[in-house]
């Protein structure tokens, strides 16, 4: 009889392209609802609404920070609102007093940028949006305006902040698109929108450049890196450095890696983290790396929706050192975002998590609504209560916001253990295994298991369900025995019985509750060789 020990649980995450029997001992061939996390696995945190009650189906969210004021911004398909951190304000752009609704699309959404403190909103269907300062910041009783100076009958994709200056891309002029092309505002003074997008006057550094080596391709986004400008097509990566008078800017071609869509790039401290076409890269200013090939990349692009792609998008969670990469699967019954990989950027490891039918996610500064700051407070007591005590940075710091227009509602990510009061299901499972009694892989011997070991811990005490599967080849499927419960604070081990030439386990929760499985060992004694036949 044999221990055979499973470490270090959280090194490699979850590999789903590669056969299991293939894998490193410590990888895990199947998740959903957790993340790799001090070289644990645990459950994700669930989440919460806040903000209620959301005035339209929010399709896109951003957020502003102002001296002491915080502001949530949600993009409807036409309307804008603004939250105050105590209710929603309306401040869409208005003629003699009444709305001008916008035309944004489901498909074809909302992106933003901030120039000097100013919030800028684009949809490829209006003009752009800025919502000006009074007095050096925002005050809710201004509203939305189409964007000063901006040239008639023109629109564009996407509007970026570069240094002092605004970068359209993809524009639209009198209903004839440019897919292609770059222009770029004159420099703004302090706390204002640029002067002038004339690309033919001489006195103002606007300018226009099409990436005429782009032909078939189109931008799809662009974003400030260190002292560039990486600009994002369908099929290309380009910088655009800045060389002064009197060309301004000169361009340059990275990479042929396209990306998704537009907001499927993000800054972190490594570069640009970017959604491709048929990968995760990751821009350093130097190179454009991949870096989904072995773990998740078939899975991913198998499981993605084709025909609503354009609606992916990335988000970093810098208080987690995580990126969610969120997409449409072809599971997702509405064709909003369901799905997220999640890349620890600190570890370098993927998993895999569900998201709520939405739009778009944005960091911001929003209570927990789960959280408690009293002792009275705590529901419904303090050996059971999961958030913090005292009003603690937590409490302050960037947590994820999700923008949901199908149940019209936004929810603060981090809250709770559940999926907005409803239990949430989260696994890890690896199969494949094949050490022996003497901790050497064999695919030929039988391995008889008496006992699974987990070292973990559970939220009070509550309970995870724990599964002991063996399968004689690669070629049948794995059978399963269990559930068995196991309660880590009465319980050292599973008894079980299973026998097959290769083996696995999956923990898995149904509850309102939390666990972090640091390691577990597997009973196990060698049975000789014999032929696939299995035995119990």
């Amino acid at each position: 009889m044999a221990l055979i020990a499973m470490e270090n649980v959280g090194e490699l995450g979850i590999w789903k392209d590669i056969p299991p029997s293939l894998l490193p001992p410590n990888a895990w061939s199947d998740g959903n609802n957790v993340r790799a996390w001090h070289g644990s696995i645990e459950k994700i945190p669930g989440y919460a609404e806040v903000m209620a009650t959301c005035p339209v189906a929010p399709y896109y969210i951003t957020y502003l920070a102002a001296g002491s004021s915080k502001y949530f911004i949600i993009g409807g398909l036409t309307k804008i609102y603004v939250h105050n951190g105590t209710s929603w304000i309306n401040i869409t752009r208005q003629t003699a007093g009444s709305d001008v609704d916008y035309s944004a699309t489901a498909a074809e959404g909302w992106s933003s940028t901030i120039l000097g403190g100013i919030l800028i909103m684009v949809n490829p269907n209006d003009d752009p949006q800025f919502w000006a300062l009074t007095s050096g910041l925002p005050v809710t009783s201004t509203k939305m305006a189409d964007l000063t100076n901006w040239p008639a009958s023109t629109e564009c994709a996407v509007m970026r902040s570069f240094k002092s200056f605004l970068v359209s891309l993809n524009v639209t002029k009198s209903s004839v698109n440019y897919p292609t092309l770059v222009k770029w505002s004159t420099e703004a003074a302090t706390q204002t929108v640029p002067s002038s997008w004339d690309e033919s006057s001489s006195i103002v550094d606007a300018g226009e450049y099409p990436l005429l080596d782009a032909a078939g391709e189109l931008i799809r986004d662009g974003l400030q890196l260190a002292d560039s400008f990486q600009i994002y097509t369908s099929g290309s990566v380009y910088q655009m450095s800045y060389v002064g008078t009197p060309f301004i800017f000169s361009f340059r071609k990275v990479a042929p890696v396209g990306i998704m869509a537009k907001n499927c790039v993000c800054e972190f401290p490594g570069g640009h983290f970017i959604l491709g076409i048929d990968d995760l890269y990751i821009n350093d200013g130097q190179r454009v790396l991949p870096i989904l090939p072995s773990e998740l990349r078939d899975w991913m692009f198998n499981v993605i929706d084709g025909e609503a792609a354009q609606r992916s998008f990335v988000v970093a969670d810098h208080g987690r050192n995580e990126i969610l990469a969120c997409f449409v699967s072809a599971d997702s019954v509405n064709t909003q975002i369901d799905k997220a990989v999640v890349f620890n950027y600190s570890t370098k490891t993927f998993t895999i998590r569900d998201l709520p039918q939405l739009s778009h996610i944005t960091p911001g500064v929003v209570n927990d609504p789960t959280g408690f700051t009293t002792w009275a407070a705590a529901t419904p007591t303090w050996t059971t209560a999961t958030g913090r005590w005292a009003m603690s940075f937590d409490l302050f710091e960037d947590a994820l916001v999700f923008a949901s227009p199908i149940s019209t509602k936004l929810f603060r990510d981090g809250s709770g253990n559940q999926e907005d009061g409803t239990n949430m299901t989260a696994f890890i499972e690896r199969t494949g295994l094949s050490m022996t009694a003497a901790g050497a892989p064999d695919q030929t011997t039988v391995k008889r298991i008496k006992a699974v070991w987990p070292k973990m811990e559970v939220l009070n005490a509550d309970t995870v369900d724990l599964y002991i599967g063996a399968q004689m080849s690669t070629e049948e499927a794995i059978t399963w025995k269990g559930p068995f419960t196991f309660n880590p604070d009465t319980m050292s081990k599973v008894s079980c019985r299973a026998t097959g030439k290769f083996y696995g386990v999956k923990i898995e929760s149904s509850t309102d509750t939390h666990w972090k499985l640091s390691g577990l060992a597997f009973e196990l004694e060698d049975a000789g060789r014999r032929g696939s036949r299995g035995y119990s």
